[in-house]
């Protein structure tokens, strides 16, 4: 459905004339597996991220990459976990992969448009290697207060390229027009957000919809909350509900329970901290809120299968069933 043709999805022809721009920035030290890839725009060679044949726009203010074919391992490895402090919206054009978006699972396939939220964590479970995306980070200007992944109607996807192609040529003028990108940038952002919602419209007013948008709701306050907060109780307040039937909504919304969802934040925010704050394991422990060290060795043996001195040291993860 979403094959690619030279006078739209293939940049080089789309907009031959455009005179390729790009900032390279510094390469941190992303060659060893016990790095936490605290991913940020402004810490990575943008033209080798992407690919030799892709297109890479950057300043102070935005990114763009177009036809980007992020094939370089050095930077994305199936099993790890990275930090993107900026929000980014991607539209993925060819490849598959399926990946964690803090505590959501998804299925990246062409026509899918995706905006993250800033300081979200990621985690690949399989990329293939074809893989083709475009992209925008912004570094300031963006607000997104939720995560958003949609199948876009073809005609809705086509759109929101040609968008992304006219804010690259809006972004190669010289001087640099930043209000007009930035307002371009919200715009496209608006569109993923209308693209979103009016597949949401389409489904039809359930009790099934209504207990996925709880569960939504619940996983957002799992996110902001999990350091300090992990009882049903406390999510069961703040979503005006009784933990009983928070407990009943999550499990038939998700499959799994209350606790799952809380254990799994967690796991990801000391995972985080394990690897890129400094910190030492007690003092993990205590950012967690943890009764004491060996309460969360237990807690983060239990969870992942290995101890936090293994997992900082770069063990694999065990396989599980």
């Amino acid at each position: 459905m979403y094959e690619k043709h030279a006078n739209l999805y293939d940049f080089r022809a789309f907009c031959s004339f455009v005179c390729e721009k790009s900032t390279n920035f510094a390469i941190e030290s992303y060659n060893t597996a016990t790095t936490m890839k605290y991913f940020s725009i402004v810490s990575v060679d943008l033209k080798k991220l992407a690919g030799t044949e892709s297109h890479v726009f950057s300043n102070d203010d935005v990114s763009i990459i177009l036809n980007g074919r992020p094939s370089d391992h050095t930077f994305f490895r199936e099993g790890e976990v990275y930090q993107l402090p900026e929000p980014r919206l991607l539209l993925f054009l060819s490849g598959e992969a399926d990946v964690h978006l803090d505590l959501e699972q998804y299925h990246f396939e062409p026509g899918m448009a995706i905006l993250t939220t800033p300081d979200v964590i990621l985690e690949f479970e399989h990329i293939a290697p074809e893989v083709e995306v475009c992209g925008i980070a912004m570094k300031e200007g963006l607000h997104v207060s939720e995560q958003v992944v949609a199948k876009a109607a073809p005609k809705d996807f086509e759109l929101l390229l040609r968008m992304m192609y006219l804010l690259w040529d809006v972004a190669s003028q010289t001087p640099f027009r930043r209000d007009a990108v930035v307002q371009m940038v919200r715009a496209m952002a608006a569109n993923v957000q209308y693209v979103k919602q009016a597949s949401d419209r389409s489904a039809a007013t359930t009790m099934v919809s209504r207990h996925q948008q709880l569960f939504q709701q619940f996983k957002a306050l799992v996110s902001r909350h999990c350091e300090g907060e992990r009882n049903i109780p406390f999510y069961a307040g703040e979503l005006r509900v009784s933990p009983h039937h928070l407990s009943a909504v999550i499990s038939r919304a998700s499959g799994h329970s209350v606790m799952y969802w809380i254990n799994r934040a967690v796991v990801l925010r000391a995972k985080v901290l394990l690897r890129t704050s400094g910190l030492l394991t007690y003092e993990v422990a205590e950012r967690l809120h943890f009764a004491n060290p060996p309460a969360f060795n237990n807690f983060f043996k239990r969870e992942t299968g290995l101890t936090p001195k293994e997992y900082r040291e770069g063990r694999p993860q065990p396989k599980t069933e």
